[in-house]
């Protein structure tokens, strides 16, 4: 068949028209369907977004069903790019038809980009992609998610951009390569497998991968982050942070499951969450407060419609914080948690509020029939392993600082219910020596705990700037140590106690002094057990091994320990210099402390001013044992010079019992020595911890050598001491704040020395008082005994105690007969003794006096008596008159009877008549005056012979007398014969030394009643 034969025939035609289709179809496909896509693209979307396309080469295959684009963009009115991509590749599959679903053999995109920027109104640049104008969303019922099958879906060298102008300090970002690969999907159950891959320049990584379905929506797979930098989430957030971030990456592995059916079901599963080399410091600072070397949280569960989450274990390793205390009291690690304070300009860069109605609408909402369970959180460990916290107070100058490391801390049981209780273990050495245990539960709500304590070896240097702050002294060496158990809660007693504490080289020293205060060598207080709420206090025994303790009068007679105590830059006032004035020994004071200070004495002094509280009740307390070994307390006064300084060594003892009960009573048995051989103990009966105070002590002190006390005796006796011993025997008694104190002191051959020239020296005869309480032994003993309240504010022993020792001496150097007269008998005026006007002779009276001061001279060897060679004119001149008269009356008498007739033989002269003494009297007045008597007037004149016998006696006895002449001389004798009897009393048949009896002239006599009283003195 020829060819225009075939042309004509209908195999032909058909084959024409089908050849005519094809070329069409082919025309259509590979021309003009570029160009309707292409004017499509470039027409429609700026109608439809504010945005801009560009469009590159578009290819369709027909054929193959294929569609190619390249170089595709929007870009905004401005010309910046928002959105496109490199290629896109679609090769639809003609199985669709028998599929019965869209199936695409493969979809491509190349190099992908999108390029988010806020601007500074906020507005996110791809707002642009919006539709200009929503179209009103019809009201059907939701249609079935069309069938789609897709071989492979791919996304390759994408690139997300991300710039935030709308914040003080902007924000970029940068995420490429993106790649995407999604598998066999298809929209129904099967769904498909995909991966997403996508990494930083800075090596930050991301993996996703797994198998997504559309119908319904779910979702399964893995991810993974590697490398993301802690940087890239701060300089996101840096602006509502108070912190900086410039180190650290973030790891995280984990598998889901999502689900969209009825609700949203989420269940994640992150076996690893890693943060390495974590770096935190505040904004502008250099320094880093918080390092994080590894954070590894593993085990991690969430189960988002159970919501519970589990985590298994949280571990840090190495973690340093540095933390202060500022001295307004904030803590600077608080103060990264603070928001960051905005910039001035910020409120400029913030997007405008909304505007808000007038008045609220009411909402119609029906609240929901169930409440939403709250979740559960549980974390099964936290561990924290080679940690360091360096801590500092800078509130205290210098700063109070600590360091604990390596520090571990482990927790386990945490969770969101608080009620349960949580495993707390922590183990850490503090300063580089000591060493913290801590390990227990703890419930967090309502909060109790029941832990155990150990400590060990910790260095108390460390609180030496809280010892300096409030007193005068520096804590050279001390470590703390104990264990015990402690718990706490709402039962009661709300809080106990029960353990043991130790303090060992204890060794402290006063600032102003730089001398030793407080020592031990160990301080054990063991079998503690504390309670509060109600409080109660027990502990078995107190053991104190060599403590030391130092006490000292300052020179201006106040106490160190006061002083010490009383706050930093307490002054020393020293003796003054001469010419000068008080000079103060201490250091310099800062501002703050006198300022401290002097607001603690306006303080006090208002105290002082208010009446006083109501006391509140004693807390029950009682200390079963306290034990003393190789004790030492030194003594030192610097108000006297030279100085005077003495100890008590050794002391050993016990006291048992303290107790805080009304009735009880605590044995005191206490043992030491001032120096090697001179013992001193101290026994009773105590109540020092009750309110109702009672003591019943006795303080006994042995052998002590006089000596050392020169101090003093040079002070106030005005002499020193060349040789002595001392002992006393003190008891105190105290009860019902009443002092019953009883003091017996014996002073053993006590010798005075040279004399000084102390201003303060008593105004006494000194040596004459120590001889007159100095027995033939040479021992002086003395009662002292002193009583008084309490409650007397101005009760104060020692100076009550050196009153009485005053007053004894005063009564002995100024009435020493009557302290001789009272202990060896002869009364109160043993040193009197009483003659007769005239006469020399010892009556028995005064022999008996003179036998009690043999007695007394005897048992007070070192006493000289004096006896006066006296007379009282007034009383011995009329009297040796009056003898001398008679003594002629007598002599004339035996005259007139005969030369044989002896005086004595001759009658009295008052028993002669009157005309018997008028003749004898003017036979005297004849021999002694010369001539017979002229009387006067008016004794002549008398009338009756009696009344002028009488005048006339009288007369010329009275001229008689003032005849008789009595010299100085006369009553010298008379006073040397009055000395010269008592000395014989004294030393006639005794055994005193005639050499201790002196024969003064002076003038102690007096007229005693009629009588002449001489008065003996002592030296």
């Amino acid at each position: 068949m020829s060819l225009l034969q075939f042309t004509k025939t209908k195999a032909f035609r058909i084959s024409a028209v089908l050849a005519l289709l094809v070329a069409l179809y082919a025309l259509a496909g590979f021309v003009l369907a570029p160009r309707i896509l292409r004017s499509a693209l470039m027409e429609d979307i700026p109608k439809t977004v504010d945005a801009t396309p560009t469009v590159g080469e578009i290819r369709v295959n027909p054929f193959l069903f294929q569609l190619e684009i390249k170089d595709f963009s929007l870009a905004a009115p401005g010309g910046e790019k928002l959105l496109g991509f490199g290629r896109l590749f679609v090769d639809f599959e003609l199985s669709s038809i028998w599929h019965r679903a869209y199936s695409f053999a493969g979809i491509d995109i190349d190099a992908p980009f999108v390029n988010a920027i806020v601007a500074h109104d906020g507005i996110l640049n791809l707002s642009r992609l919006s539709p200009k104008t929503p179209p009103a969303k019809p009201r059907e019922k939701t249609q079935a998610v069309p069938a789609v099958r897709i071989g492979s879906f791919n996304v390759r060298q994408g690139l997300v951009t991300y710039e935030d102008h709308n914040r003080p300090t902007e924000f970029a970002a940068r995420l490429e390569p993106i790649n995407f690969s999604l598998v066999n999907f298809t929209t129904g159950a099967e769904g498909g497998r995909f991966t997403f891959t996508g990494s930083s320049k800075l090596g930050e990584r991301l993996e996703w991968h797994g198998h997504l379905s559309v119908q319904p929506i779910e979702s399964d797979g893995e991810f993974r982050i590697d490398g993301l930098r802690a940087q890239t989430i701060w300089e996101y957030l840096e602006d509502r942070l108070n912190f900086a971030v410039n180190s650290g990456t973030i790891d995280l592995n984990a598998t889901y499951k999502f689900s969209l059916r009825d609700a949203v079901d989420l269940q994640a599963a992150v076996s690893r969450i890693a943060v390495n080399d974590l770096a935190v410091k505040p904004k502008g600072g250099d320094d880093v407060w918080v390092t994080v070397p590894s954070l590894l949280m593993s085990g991690t569960t969430v189960d988002l419609s159970k919501r519970q989450a589990h985590v298994d274990s949280l571990a840090l390793s190495g973690v340093k914080l540095v933390t202060w205390l500022e001295p307004d009291g904030s803590f600077n690690l608080l103060k990264l948690a603070q928001s960051s304070p905005a910039p001035p300009d910020a409120a400029a860069h913030a997007p405008p509020s909304p505007p808000t109605t007038a008045a609220a609408v009411p909402s119609t909402a029906t609240p929901p029939s169930t409440a939403t369970p709250p979740w559960k959180v549980d974390l099964g460990e936290i561990e924290v392993r080679e940690a360091s916290i360096s801590a500092e107070d800078r509130s205290t100058s210098p700063a109070a600082k600590v360091l604990l490391a390596p520090l571990a801390v482990k927790l386990g049981g945490v969770s969101l219910d608080l009620a349960k209780p949580v495993t707390v273990s922590l183990d850490t050495r503090i300063n580089g020596a000591g060493s913290l245990n801590v390990s227990g539960d703890v419930t967090p709500q309502p909060l109790s705990a029941q832990v155990s304590l150990k400590l060990d070896g910790v260095d108390l240097k460390a609180v030496q700037p809280y010892i300096a702050q409030r007193t005068s002294m520096t804590l050279i060496s001390g470590r703390l140590s104990g264990d015990g158990k402690v718990r706490y809660g709402a039962k009661k007693p709300a809080l106990e106690f029960a353990g043991n504490i130790s303090v060992a080289d204890l060794h402290t020293v006063d600032n102003a002094l730089h001398d030793d205060f407080i020592n031990w060598d160990r301080l054990d207080v063991s079998g503690i057990a504390f309670q509060h709420d109600p409080d109660r206090l027990d502990i078995q025994q107190v053991v104190a091994r060599k403590l030391y303790a130092r006490v000292i009068i300052e020179p201006d007679t106040s106490l160190n320990v006061k002083r010490v105590l009383a706050g930093p830059g307490a002054t020393v006032v020293a003796a003054p210099a001469p010419g000068g004035a008080p000079v103060a020994a201490t250091a310099p004071v800062p501002a703050t402390s006198r300022g401290a200070a002097s607001g603690k004495a306006a303080s006090s002094k208002a105290a002082g001013s208010a009446p006083p509280a109501a006391a509140s009740a004693t807390m029950p307390m009682t200390i079963k044992k306290v034990v003393l070994h190789a004790g030492q307390a030194n003594f030192a006064d610097l108000s006297v010079q030279p100085n005077f300084a003495t100890g008590i060594q050794s002391i050993e003892g016990t006291v048992l019992g303290l107790s805080s009960k009304v009735n009880s009573r605590a044995k005191v048995d206490i043992h030491g020595a001032v120096g090697a051989f001179s013992p001193v103990d101290i026994t009773g009966e105590v109540n020092v911890l009750s309110a109702a105070l009672y003591t019943d002590l006795a303080l006994n002190f042995r052998n002590m050598e006089l000596s050392i006390f020169n101090p003093y005796s040079g002070k106030f006796a005005g002499y020193n001491i060349t040789e002595g011993k001392l002992t006393t025997e003190l008891h105190y008694k105290v009860e019902g704040r009443k002092l019953d104190a009883q003091h017996h002191i014996t002073v053993d051959q006590l010798e005075f020395g040279a004399k000084t020239a102390s201003k303060d020296a008593v105004s006494l005869p000194i040596k004459l008082a120590v001889a007159l309480l100095k027995d033939r032994h040479g021992v002086i003993n003395l009662d002292i005994p002193v009583s008084g309240t309490l409650d007397d504010p101005t009760f104060r022993l020692g100076p009550i105690i050196w009153k009485v020792f005053v007053n004894i001496l005063e009564k002995a150097v100024t009435a020493p007969f009557a302290l001789l007269g009272a202990l060896f008998g002869g009364g109160p005026d043993l040193q009197f003794v009483d003659f007769g006007p005239g006469a020399a002779d010892l009556d028995s009276a005064a022999a008996d006096k003179i036998r009690a001061m043999v007695k007394a001279l005897n048992e007070r060897p070192q006493l000289k008596i004096e006896v006066p060679i006296a007379w009282v004119s007034e009383l011995d001149r009329p009297a040796l008159v009056e003898a001398r008269f008679l003594t002629q009356v007598r002599e004339a008498q035996s005259g007139k009877g005969g030369r044989n007739k002896s005086p004595a033989a001759a009658p009295d002269f008052e028993q002669l008549d009157a005309p018997a003494k008028l003749e004898l009297l003017t036979q005297l007045y004849a021999k002694d005056v010369g001539g017979e008597p002229k009387f006067p007037q008016e004794v002549a004149n008398l009338k009756t012979k009696p009344e002028l016998a009488a005048a006339k006696t009288d007369f010329l006895t009275k001229a008689l007398h003032e005849h008789i002449a009595v010299t100085d001389g006369d009553l010298t004798a008379l006073g040397q014969q009055r000395a010269t009897a008592v000395q014989q009393a004294l030393l006639t048949d005794t055994q005193l030394d005639p050499g201790r009896v002196f024969l003064v002239v002076n003038d102690k006599a007096k007229n005693q009643d009629g009588k002449v009283r001489l008065e003996l003195s002592l030296r």
